[in-house]
């Protein structure tokens, strides 16, 4: 049987600006590897907005379930926030690695390219993270609904969205 420890909320107040800092540098990093990677702001401004976008619209859901966040559901906003990077770097890999995407049939084809790669990664982690959705593991069962949801609305909105911004930006108009 597994110890479950519970901080005092007068306690937990101590936390929030630490916790600021933590994410703040921790969206720093990302930005500033991002930036590094593409050194065009046009390029990783839309990557870096649309990540954040899928964080908000998972808080958003957690607010409309009124379902007060643990560590598990911040976990796995850390886990959906990388792998939505991730997969936004693979859209815009396979969309700018040849060169000239200055037609909309170009870049569709690249685009759809990218995006089967992105599937097919979802899919596993959807399959990989059901069993611990489905089974009575405490925070666990948290950590993988908000993992499996991060994976759906990426796939289903911010990935399309980005891929929508993309094209809008590298071809011609």
């Amino acid at each position: 049987r597994g110890t479950t420890f519970f901080l005092l909320p007068s306690l937990a107040e101590r936390f929030k600006p630490l916790s600021l800092v933590t994410g703040a540098a921790a969206v720093l990093a990302v930005s500033l590897m991002v930036f590094l990677r593409y050194r065009r702001k046009e390029i990783a401004a839309p990557m870096l907005l649309t990540a954040a976008a899928e964080v908000y619209i998972l808080l958003g859901f957690a607010a409309a379930v009124s379902l007060p966040l643990d560590l598990s559901h911040i976990a796995s906003f850390i886990a959906v926030l990388g792998t939505g990077v991730d997969d936004l770097v693979i859209i815009a890999d396979g969309v700018m690695a040849e060169g000239d995407v200055s037609s909309n049939r170009v870049f569709s084809s690249r685009f759809k390219k990218a995006f089967w790669v992105i599937g097919v990664a979802a899919a596993t982690t959807i399959i990989a993270m059901s069993p611990l959705a489905v089974l009575s593991l405490g925070d666990l069962r948290g950590f993988a609904i908000f993992t499996i949801l991060g994976v759906l609305v990426g796939v289903f909105i911010t990935r399309p969205a980005y891929g929508d911004i993309l094209r809008y930006l590298l071809t011609a108009r």
